[in-house]
């Protein structure tokens, strides 16, 4: 079964997990997802032994399924996370320009629409604020103010294409902007179901190495099989 189908069975397990029962991963979950795969392989063969011991064998047939669906969370968010890093990178080179193009489009705009006060007005608000979501819709405005009002714009010479290059930047810039604000912070639902799902398998991995433990207390060989070998 590919890591798709695993996180097909398992979506609706992972999604009940709780919010407040979600433990963050505190290894890699690469490492997380192989050492459960080799537990599932040592604790297949002592399954009986450690049903009699009262374990729900059950938890052994769900590791490897739920690590597969662990792998592919885990995948999905860092594609996110690598998109949101590289948006964050790209705001950064191209925001100075939408910036630029929106204070040169509001010094023709000042100029040419100073003898018109209600148009005028409408510069000075636009001219108002500050941030980035401000300059975002300011670049908006602009382009339909002047598209709307262009006699003046023509008798001063101003490039009509800058309105469209107005138009289209802040459109850009938006979709950039929402995009690098997420890498920001741990909101992603994604990253949400990688930590459900870590939760759910972690859970299983304590569970069964206790059992592990305690069925072959006398038996280093076995017992070690059982015991957490993360050092990080």
């Amino acid at each position: 079964m590919d890591y798709l189908s695993d996180f097909e069975t398992w979506k609706a397990p992972i999604k009940a997990v709780p919010s407040k029962a979600v433990k963050l991963p505190n290894q890699p979950i690469d490492e997380c997802a192989a050492q459960a795969e080799t537990l599932a392989t040592e604790a297949g063969k002592d399954k009986v032994l450690l049903e009699q011991a009262g374990l729900d064998g059950t938890l052994i047939d769900d590791l490897v399924p739920l690590s597969g669906a662990l792998r592919y969370c885990q995948a999905q968010w860092m594609s996110e996370y690598r998109a949101r890093q590289d948006a964050q990178k790209e705001w950064l080179e191209q925001s100075p320009v939408a910036y630029e193009l929106r204070d040169e489009i509001l010094h023709h705009y000042s100029f040419a629409y100073r003898q018109y006060p209600d148009i005028r007005k409408k510069v000075t608000r636009i001219r108002e604020g500050a941030g980035h979501a401000d300059m975002i819709q300011d670049l908006l405005e602009l382009a339909v103010l002047g598209d709307k009002n262009p006699e003046p714009l023509t008798a001063i010479g101003f490039d009509t294409t800058l309105t469209d290059q107005a138009q289209s930047c802040s459109r850009n810039m938006a979709i950039l902007l929402a995009t690098a604000n997420g890498s920001k912070d741990d909101s992603s639902e994604i990253k949400l179901l990688r930590d459900k799902a870590y939760t759910l398998l972690a859970e299983r991995m304590t569970i069964i190495r206790e059992y592990g433990r305690y069925v072959f207390w006398r038996n280093e060989a076995r017992k070690e099989k059982y015991l957490n070998d993360y050092k990080g």
